[in-house]
């Protein structure tokens, strides 16, 4: 028996050679997330990061994927904007020149058309989460965006708003290009729809702390409602203060709106108010059981509180999670990573068969279409599904070059 037992163990080493050469022949394909993690806003990067982490330890498990007869493992690298041109800028050109990264996620409008002007030249594909119209209406060929515009979501809103009795209207408005771009969506619906939008005030409201003179001041146009133009926090805050000034008119609010902000204000200081989303709302809300919630947030949501017990979920989560499977399903299909316009070009495919959200599809110009839209409701303190209603590709596409 001794005489064989060099071969026995010879050939149970190239067994064991020939099963793990695809292992060993993995290579590390780097993706980059650039967010914000730090300051007021740090809770979107936070929550960026967990669920992004969550997907590539989901690939990974599985082997990573295989493109072009290559095996990858996926690997992040993520870096601060702060919220800010500069930063936004800075990051990008570490993660391109130094990391030679070419797929890159942002958080937030003003950074994205940040580096929106460079991508194109370096061959970068960029994911970018905003609502903002301009967007994909540039021509940018590598831009890809899993929101809807803010023509997806006013509309719904103000039509929700107007059959409940809303007349007279004041808005209180992020002084960006967030704020402006929903600021004349909800100006021009609201006035089609019959209503009289009484004043408009722009903040900086990521800077600012006391919103009080400025509540104050459209206290005194005594309106039925108001919208508020904000991101999670500062919009939370404007909320609180709105009702400690008196303020009893009903609240609205952008895509923005999270579970925090029924935290902190109190949902009996909400009765009556309406909120837009496609999913990042939903997957934030505690209210699990809300009716209407499709199966796939709840997957999700499930999911990340078993990966990260006790964390919060926020706006651009389950869009960084999405991000990953999409877009590794777009480099199977395209047959290649460093072609990224051959990527780009399956990535409307790979977003309706591999998408871990609802999708039809990308447009030309990169915008998301097809997903649900919800318009949620607090009442009798409770939430509820109001309306929802697919996203069209047509208002997607509208003003695309």
């Amino acid at each position: 028996m001794k005489k064989y037992l060099w071969l026995i163990v010879l050939v149970a080493v190239g067994l064991a050679f020939s099963q793990g050469k695809d292992t060993f022949a993995q290579k590390t394909l780097k993706f980059g997330n650039l967010s914000v993690f730090s300051g007021g806003a740090s809770l979107y990067g936070a929550d960026q990061k967990r669920a992004i982490t969550m997907a590539v330890e989901e690939v990974n498990a599985k082997g990573g994927i295989k493109v072009g007869g290559e095996r990858y493992l996926l690997e992040v690298a993520y870096l601060d904007t702060k919220y800010q041109t500069s930063e936004s800028v800075a990051g990008y050109r570490r993660m391109v020149d130094l990391y030679g990264i070419r797929y890159i996620q942002n958080m937030g409008t003003v950074p994205g058309k940040a580096i929106m002007p460079y991508n194109e030249k370096d061959k970068v594909l960029l994911d970018i989460i905003s609502p903002a119209d301009s967007l994909n209406q540039t021509g940018n060929k590598l831009l890809l965006c899993q929101a809807s515009r803010t023509n997806g979501y006013d509309p719904p809103l103000l039509r929700e708003a107007v059959k409940r009795g809303s007349k007279r209207l004041c808005i209180i408005a992020d002084d960006s290009d967030f704020g402006r771009e929903h600021t004349t969506t909800i100006i021009d619906t609201f006035k089609r729809l019959g209503g009289e939008v009484l004043a408009v005030e722009y903040l900086k409201t990521a800077d600012e702390v006391d919103f009080m003179p400025v509540l104050t001041k459209l206290k005194g146009f005594k309106p039925d409602s108001m919208f508020i133009v904000a991101y999670e926090e500062p919009g939370t805050r404007i909320s609180k203060q709105a009702r400690e000034a008196g303020i009893t008119a009903k609240l609205f609010y952008t895509e923005q709106f999270k579970q925090k902000t029924i935290d902190s204000v109190g949902i009996e200081n909400l009765e009556g108010t309406l909120f837009v989303t496609s999913y990042s709302t939903l997957t934030s809300l505690t209210g699990s059981s809300i009716p209407g919630t499709p199966a796939e947030i709840l997957d999700y949501r499930n999911k990340y509180l078993k990966r990260w017990p006790g964390e919060y979920l926020s706006t651009g989560g389950c869009y960084g999670y999405n991000w990953i499977y999409y877009t590794t399903k777009a480099m199977e299909l395209a047959g290649t990573i460093t072609d990224v316009y051959k990527v780009r070009a399956m990535a409307s495919r790979a977003l309706k068969e591999n998408s871990k959200l609802k999708y039809e599809g990308f447009t030309k110009g990169g915008r998301a279409y097809g997903m649900l839209t919800f318009v949620l409701a607090i009442d009798n303190g409770k939430v509820h599904v109001a309306s929802m209603a697919p996203y069209p590709k047509e208002l997607a596409e509208q003003g695309e070059k």
